[in-house]
């Protein structure tokens, strides 16, 4: 025995070792052959020739072969769809209107009651005397001139225009003067003056008698003294 083949023998380890080295790469030279495409050339062979092209028919039209039609690949598109804007309303411009309340048939409607006219019913007359030379309730002295006014009113209010007054002075049961006036009463003015009537001592009367422009009258009276200055 040799002196290499008695070390071998002695390390048993290394004798493993190598025959597991031997298995790996016979393994990994196997994996290569059979991942190649290729076939494997025969032992001694030359490459297929390749083979020569078929000649066309005789019989075959001298225009150029039409191709042959193939489907078109389809082609999807994509398009996004928007949702339609919604569209404003516009409400139309609302006018108030009037309710008017149904009534079924024909409702008997109230007859107004009948106005009065303007001016109607009988007249409220008074005479104001003035207070010039008044030493008394009803005493006046003598030779003053106090004047007076009338009021009158009717169912319509106080008068002072279309109306009209008549006086008459007594003394005594005598008439001593008689006026005129245009108006019941004007604003501020005095209707009736006496002038010099009640120069003498006495018991006096004053009457207004009034018509108006309606046709209404009326007529009221006052009775004084006059005495010595």
């Amino acid at each position: 025995m040799s002196g290499a083949q008695r070390k071998l023998t002695e390390h048993p380890v290394l004798i493993f070792l190598g025959v597991i080295a031997t298995i790996i790469g016979a393994l990994a030279a196997g994996k290569d052959l059979f991942s190649s495409d290729d076939t494997p050339p025969r032992a001694g062979g030359s490459a297929p020739a390749s083979a020569p092209a078929p000649a066309p028919p005789a019989d075959a039209d001298d225009s150029p072969p039409t191709p042959t039609s193939r489907p078109s690949p389809t082609r999807t598109r994509s398009v996004e769809i928007f949702p339609e804007p919604e569209e404003e309303t516009v409400e139309p411009e609302t006018r108030p209107t009037r309710s008017v309340p149904s009534t079924p048939g024909r409702a008997a409607v109230p007859t107004p009651a009948a106005r009065p006219p303007a001016h109607s019913g009988p007249l409220i007359v008074r005479i104001d005397m003035g207070t010039s030379g008044k030493v008394g309730p009803t005493t006046w002295r003598a030779r003053s001139n106090p004047g007076a006014n009338t009021v009158v009113n009717d169912s319509g209010g106080r008068l002072d225009r279309g109306c009209y007054v008549q006086w008459t002075v007594k003394r005594g049961g005598e008439v001593v003067q008689l006026a005129q006036s245009e108006r019941c009463r004007p604003p501020s003015i005095t209707l009736f003056s006496f002038g010099d009537t009640l120069d003498q001592v006495g018991a006096y009367t004053l009457t207004a008698d009034i018509t108006t422009d309606w046709g209404q009258k009326g007529s009221t009276t006052v009775a004084f003294d006059v005495v010595p200055r």
